[in-house]
């Protein structure tokens, strides 16, 4: 028992870091407190009381799941148009790669021999090229490569959104 009291805050740390692992805390935290206050009650108490921890539980992690699964997506779950038409780009870019390049003021978005920012004096559409492409590194659709947040490569993932988006080139 003495163990457990000492590997607590690492049980305690590694369950913290997925929703399930935290889900899977409660109702351990819930099982124990129930057993607790509970095992010298009458059998229809602890029936009552098991179906009432249970439903809890279960709404909770039903929650927990829907709020996984939306993740950091538009409400209707598509990709913004901009970033549909870069993550069109690099899927036909033959090293997979976009490069947004920092120059003294200015910045460049490019893939495929594509430069995305036509008017670089417009931030309205550099801002709007940003937010695209964090989209699609916030989806998992794009991988940044190096320590500048310069080069970015498609992955798997990311191969397989555009194979199920519409072919368009940018």
């Amino acid at each position: 028992m003495d163990q457990l009291f000492k590997s607590l805050p690492d049980i305690i740390k590694a369950a913290a870091q997925s929703p399930l692992g935290i889900l899977a805390l409660l109702v351990v935290a819930l099982a124990i407190l129930a057993y607790v206050f509970f095992a010298r009650a009458s059998a229809r108490v602890r029936v009552g009381i098991f179906v009432l921890l249970f439903a809890g539980v279960a709404g909770f992690g039903v929650a927990v799941l829907r709020s996984t699964d939306a993740g950091p997506q538009s409400p209707s779950g598509a990709l913004s148009d901009e970033a549909r038409t870069l993550l069109m780009g690099a899927a036909a870019d033959p090293s997979g790669r976009v490069l947004y390049e920092k120059f003294g003021a200015g910045v460049d978005l490019h893939t495929n021999d594509v430069s995305l920012l036509t008017d670089k004096s417009d931030h309205r559409a550099v801002a709007t090229w940003e937010a695209a492409l964090q989209e699609l590194v916030d989806r998992g659709l794009l991988a940044a490569r190096g320590e500048r947040g310069e080069v970015y490569e498609i992955t798997k993932k990311g191969y397989e959104a555009a194979g199920s988006a519409p072919r368009d080139r940018p």
